[in-house]
C-alpha cells in the first residue's frame, strides 16, 4: 500500500550503508536519484516487534523520507498488514490515518513512553500484564484507535536517527543547484529546513540568488526572514547589496526592517546601494528613518549626496523624523555650508 507522494522522475536507486544508532536490523538507505544523480528521496525496510496485549509481531514496512528528512509515506509488501487490538487488520480509513499522523512532526507523542501511554496493570492471578485501556487523553488525537503501540513504534522510527542520518547525507552534498532544487519545490517546511543549511562558505549561485530574492520579497516574513539569513555576510557582495536595495524599495515594513539589518551585518556598505537607500528616505516612517541612520552611523556613510537627502528630513512635519535627522547631522565633522544652513534653519524654527 503506497501512501507517498513524489514528483520527480527517479532514474536510479542507489544502497548506502549507514550507521544509524537504533535497534533496527537493516542500516541500510535506499536513495532515489533524479536524471541529475540528485536523490530526491530515501526509504528505508523496517522490520521490528509491534507488541499488543502481551504478545508481539514482527512487523515489515518500508518508510520514505525526501531529502531534508520529511515524512513522504509507507509501502506495505505484499501480503502484509499493520494490526490493532485482537490483532484485528487496518481499514483503509486507518491506514490513511496512520499516514496523517505520522507526518504529523509535532506531535505530542514525543513527550511520552509508551509504558505511559498505555499502563500496565499487575494482574497476580495470570501471572501477566495486560494492557489496560486507559490512554493518556493528551495524546487520544494522535493515534490510530486501538493501534497505540503501532503508531506510537512507527512515529518515533520516522522521526528518530534515519531522519537524522538523511539530513546529515544531505547537508554534506548541499551545494547551489540542489539547495535550487529545494527551495522549487514550494513546501515551506523544505524551504525552511535548506535556509537553515545553507553554509557560511557557499557560492551563490545567479539561480540561487533569484530564488533568495524571489522569497525575501514575497509575502511570507519568515521565509524572507530566513532567506536573508542564509545570504550570510562573507556573501553579501556588492551585486547582492544592490538588489536588496531595489527590493528594500518595493517592500514592506517588516522586509525593509530585515534588510537594513542585513546591510549592517556586512563588512561594508557600498556608496551607491547607500544612495539607493537615501533616496527612499523621505518616504519611509520614523522607525525606519531611525535605523538607516543607525546603519550609515555604524557603516560610516556620510557622502554629499546622503548628507544633502538626509537635510531635506530638516522640513519633515514629523518632530520624530527631524530630530533624527539633526542628530545625525550634527555628528558629522565638517558639514557643508548648504547643510549648516539647513541645521541653523531648524534649530531656529524649532525654537520658537
Amino acid at each position: 500500500m503506497n501512501r507517498t507522494s513524489f514528483t520527480a522522475e527517479i532514474t536510479s536507486i542507489d544502497s548506502i550503508l549507514t550507521e544509524i544508532n537504533d535497534t533496527i536490523p537493516n542500516k541500510t538507505l535506499l536513495a532515489y536519484c533524479d536524471k541529475n544523480g540528485f536523490p530526491v528521496k530515501y526509504s528505508r525496510n523496517i522490520v521490528t516487534d509491534v507488541c499488543i496485549e502481551g504478545e508481539c509481531r514482527l512487523v515489515a514496512i518500508q518508510l520514505f523520507w525526501n531529502v531534508t528528512g520529511r515524512y513522504l509515506g509507507f509501502e506495505l509488501p505484499e501480503g502484509e498488514f499493520l494490526s490493532k487490538n485482537k490483532h484485528q487488520p487496518f481499514v483503509t480509513s486507518e491506514y490513511d490515518r496512520l499516514h496523517e499522523i505520522l507526518a504529523e512532526a509535532n506531535s505530542p507523542l514525543v513527550s511520552y513512553t509508551v509504558e505511559e501511554l498505555v499502563p500496565k496493570k499487575d494482574t497476580l492471578k495470570l501471572k501477566v500484564d495486560a494492557v489496560s485501556s486507559a490512554t493518556i487523553a493528551a495524546v487520544l488525537d494522535h493515534i490510530v484507535e486501538g493501534a497505540v503501540y503501532t503508531t506510537y513504534t512507527l512515529w518515533h522510527i520516522v522521526y528518530g536517527p534515519t531522519k537524522r542520518e538523511i539530513e546529515t547525507l544531505t547537508t554534506k552534498k548541499l551545494d547551489a543547484a540542489l539547495c535550487l532544487l529545494i527551495l522549487n519545490s514550494n513546501n515551506i517546511k523544505d524551504q525552511v529546513w535548506v535556509l537553515n543549511h545553507i553554509s557560511a562558505n557557499m557560492k551563490i549561485s545567479e539561480g540561487l540568488q533569484k530564488k533568495l530574492m524571489e522569497l525575501i520579497s514575497g509575502n511570507d516574513i519568515y521565509l524572507a526572514e530566513r532567506a536573508l539569513n542564509a545570504l550570510k555576510t562573507q556573501s553579501v557582495s556588492h551585486d547582492i547589496q544592490t538588489e536588496l536595495a531595489q527590493v528594500f524599495k518595493n517592500s514592506g515594513f517588516l522586509q525593509k526592517r530585515l534588510i537594513i539589518q542585513k546591510y549592517s551585518e556586512s563588512d561594508r556598505l557600498y556608496a551607491d546601494v547607500a544612495q539607493i537607500l537615501s533616496s527612499e528616505l523621505n518616504s519611509l516612517n520614523g522607525t525606519l528613518v531611525k535605523n538607516i541612520l543607525e546603519l550609515y552611523k555604524l557603516q560610516n556613510i556620510h557622502d554629499s549626496y546622503t548628507i544633502s537627502e538626509v537635510a531635506k528630513l530638516l522640513k519633515n512635519e514629523n518632530r520624530y523624523i527631524s530630530s533624527q535627522a539633526i542628530n545625525f547631522l550634527e555628528n558629522i565633522s565638517a558639514p557643508d555650508k548648504k547643510t549648516m544652513k539647513a541645521i541653523t534653519k531648524y534649530k531656529k524654527r524649532t525654537s520658537n
